[in-house]
């Protein structure tokens, strides 16, 4: 699965199982609801400059970003990612494409404003002085997202005046596997093993959830509602989870475990909390994969996790505490492993019998960590990011519950479809999660 060039001007490389199973999932939703692609990524920065206009800065910025990273002008073929190099008028195309000055008051209007994208791009909202990136989940993932602010927010600050493309193919992300020197088949016993896990995790989907429309009735609006902790309440809740040995993002992915239980649809499986679990895999690659340089990849991986329920909230907490910290930490085989279990899941989301069974209806967790350690908050020359906020358009699947730290506050967003849930809900949960970790951590 390298990148071979196959003219003067392109490069195509087959996606590996979890770029595959973003492209299928993307492809569903947008067959059905109007070119709308399931798990597109947003994000958005509030940012502080100096420069009156600085619109042409940031136009060019977005041109050198291309061309240190060039998966980010990538396209799919099928099953095939593809790069072009472009000359001048391809060039001026792409800006005009994917570099937009809105007229929308803020991030949030845009969102609702704008028709399915063909490529990453980026939006500049002058009125509300914001920043707004949509990429395919398929061309970057969460923390990719967040170190593409740093490379982006970097060539702002120290910008290449003479750019030539040419030879930026050569900076294309391969996936994880080549980077790992993992063979692409692996051996059997590793691909029996990927299979089992994938196979015994379907099985046990969906599990305890709340109450939802999800397949019943059709799509509506893509939103994400956030929720910000006090920077007081915010280093209250660090320094207990330190005192109590766990992780913060154990703390609150067991909070909402517990809100969620609380507020169940009596109709789903009540023994049960099932998930999958987002594991960014960059700690374990080497230079330069592990950086920003190569903010623009996907090397990260869903790993199931399941618990009976009832069970108290330190039960699950401490749960958590150790899949997470041991799931992939000194376990070389469970990285191989990675790369079988995500072609199982990209194969069974293209089997009709897998597509027809009950979706989950709880949210998948996306845990981003301390934000400040992929994104700063001043990159000099009277560049500072004053807000940052991700999410994902949910348009026909499961919604996502992102949380992070940002400028010392912990950030609460879910992402859902109000077709299917409630806004009033997705408050009330988010409420419940700062109450239960209050309750728990600092009672």
């Amino acid at each position: 699965m390298v990148w071979t060039k196959v003219s003067d001007k392109r490069w195509e490389r087959p996606v590996d199982g979890i770029e595959g199973y973003f492209i299928v999932t993307a492809n569903i939703s947008a067959g059905l609801c109007d070119g709308r692609e399931h798990y597109t990524l947003f994000s958005k920065l509030k940012l502080e400059t100096v420069s009156a206009d600085v619109a042409p800065a940031l136009k060019h910025a977005w041109k050198q970003i291309r061309y240190e990273q060039p998966q980010i002008a990538t396209t799919v073929d099928g099953m095939k990612k593809v790069y072009e190099v472009p000359d001048e008028e391809a060039l001026e195309e792409w800006l005009v494409s994917t570099f937009v000055v809105s007229t929308a008051p803020d991030a949030e209007e845009l969102c609702q404003a704008v028709k399915p994208i063909k490529q990453a791009t980026l939006y500049y909202l002058p009125k509300s002085s914001e920043l707004v990136f949509r990429g395919h989940h398929h061309t970057l993932d969460g923390t990719g997202v967040l170190l593409f602010w740093h490379s982006y927010l970097s060539a702002l600050a120290s910008p290449i005046k003479d750019i030539k493309f040419g030879d930026e193919p050569v900076r294309l992300a391969p996936i994880m596997e080549e980077v790992l020197g993992y063979s692409e088949q692996g051996t059997q016993a590793l691909a029996e093993k990927g299979t089992a896990l994938f196979l015994s995790w379907a099985a046990d989907v969906p599990g305890i959830g709340p109450v939802s429309k999800l397949g019943a009735a059709p799509a509506g609006r893509c939103l994400n509602t956030e929720l910000v902790f006090p920077t007081k309440t915010t280093e209250a809740l660090v320094a207990a989870c330190k005192d109590r040995g766990i992780t913060v993002t154990a703390a609150v992915h067991a909070a909402y475990v517990v809100a969620i239980a609380k507020h169940a649809d009596p109709k789903s499986k009540l023994s049960q909390y099932v998930t999958a679990g987002q594991f960014n895999l960059r700690p374990y690659l080497p230079e330069p994969y592990n950086s920003s340089k190569h903010a623009v990849s996907v090397y990260y991986t869903p790993l199931p996790y399941k618990i009976d329920l009832p069970a108290s909230y330190w039960d699950i907490a401490k749960s958590l505490h150790v899949y997470y910290q041991t799931s992939y930490k000194g376990n070389a085989e469970e990285l191989e492993i990675k790369g079988h279990f995500a072609r199982a899941l990209c194969g069974a989301f293209q089997n009709p019998e897998i597509l027809a069974n009950p979706i989950s209806k709880d949210a998948l967790i996306s845990s981003l960590g301390i934000a400040e350690r992929y994104v700063k908050r001043d990159y000099g020359s009277g560049i500072k990011v004053e807000d940052l906020k991700i999410g994902v358009d949910v348009v026909i699947g499961m919604s996502m519950f992102f949380f992070y730290t940002f400028r010392d506050q912990l950030r609460l967003v879910y992402s859902f479809n109000d077709g299917f849930e409630e806004a009033e809900n997705i408050q009330m949960y988010l409420e419940e999660v700062q109450t239960i970790l209050i309750e728990e951590l600092l009672a």
